[in-house]
């Protein structure tokens, strides 16, 4: 059995840099071939990481022998057509982060999923380090008891001097029509939903989206009207609830809190960089012992790496990803349920 996987990459954006950047000194990873509609984005890509196909039509990449899988790094609303012919060309697929606009899409590129191929969801990237490993472990272990809540606030105010530039959402019509829930929304579901070992899917959702403050349309108009705060809480399966806040352009400081609770030890996570990254509070007689059972920060460089290396490490060791598209429906589920209840 071959010990590399020959990678396609589809669409030659500011991610795929990082794709290629972090990844192109393991053995396991080759990149052969490199696609964009625009020429000049394929060979500037192509040149720069030294590769040697590119092409400006992702059905001649799907032709190139070479290439084994295929990495779709296009914006999200052109996602969907170039993974289903990717799974009819025999190819494994890595999808970029939100899979897909809606819990339709994800449902397609699931039913033309051949068996024995991996399809998988950049949206672990914040999972794929040891101290996620550790977390999901103890809640696989039942260090926590029956799980009771999954827990994120993370808030952020505007940058000072803003000039409306930012965040990238607001000025990406390609996005679906998505904001901060598709954006780092995604990330902070995955690393909940995963760590607590999925088969979480929403029951009922409350949820308010908020748009850019009006303060900051008198800066610059975005070109998108998307949300940029989002609150949501409700039901998950199994009686779990569900409590969220991401917020930009918030009026106060910032604030970042990951957290699984159960009946009988909760867990402190740290999704960034940072320390420490995991911390068990557990209840004893005499209150809470704390342990923590992750103390050392990983870096930007793993987190950037993390989803690239463990999709070729699941097809050459014949295991699932990290986060497959079965599960990345879960995070959509979830996803179209805060839209809608917001949309009430």
């Amino acid at each position: 059995m071959s010990q590399s996987v020959g990678l396609g990459l589809l669409g030659c954006g500011d991610i795929s840099a990082l794709h290629l950047r972090e990844t192109q000194h393991d053995p396991r990873v080759r990149w052969v071939a490199a696609c964009d509609v625009r020429a000049e984005a394929a060979a500037a890509r192509a040149d720069e990481f030294g590769i040697a196909a590119r092409y400006t039509d992702y059905h001649d990449l799907l032709t190139d022998p070479a290439v084994d899988a295929v990495v779709v790094a296009t914006p999200p609303v052109f996602h969907l057509a170039p993974v289903l012919a990717s799974f009819g060309a025999g190819k494994h697929v890595l999808v970029e982060k939100p899979v897909g606009i809606t819990v339709a899409e994800v449902e397609a590129m699931l039913a033309a999923q051949p068996v024995g191929l991996v399809g998988a969801s950049c949206s672990c990237r914040f999972r794929s380090n040891a101290a996620a490993r550790l977390a999901a472990a103890a809640v696989a272990d039942g260090r926590l008891g029956r799980l009771r809540r999954l827990v994120a606030r993370v808030v952020y105010p505007a940058s000072p001097g803003y000039n409306g530039t930012s965040p990238f959402f607001l000025h990406r019509p390609n996005w679906g029509g998505q904001g901060v829930l598709a954006d780092w929304g995604v990330y902070d579901l995955d690393y909940l939903l995963g760590l607590a070992g999925w088969g979480h899917p929403p029951v009922r959702i409350q949820a308010d989206l908020v748009r850019l403050p009006p303060t900051y349309r008198a800066i610059a108009a975005p070109r998108n009207d998307v949300e940029v705060q989002v609150t949501a809480y409700g039901e998950l399966a199994d009686g779990v609830v569900f409590d969220y806040r991401r917020a930009a352009f918030y009026a106060g400081e910032p604030h970042n809190e990951w957290r699984l609770e159960g009946d009988d030890a909760a867990l402190d996570l740290c999704l960034l960089p940072g320390t420490p990254q995991v911390v068990l509070h557990r209840l004893t007689g005499d209150g809470a012992a704390e342990e923590v059972l992750a103390p050392t920060a990983y870096t930007w460089s793993e987190i950037h790496a993390g989803p690239v290396l463990d999709f070729v490490g699941a097809i050459l060791e014949d295991r699932p990803p990290l986060t497959s598209l079965q599960q990345a429906l879960e995070i959509q589920q979830l996803t179209d349920a805060i839209y809608d209840a917001g949309a009430r």
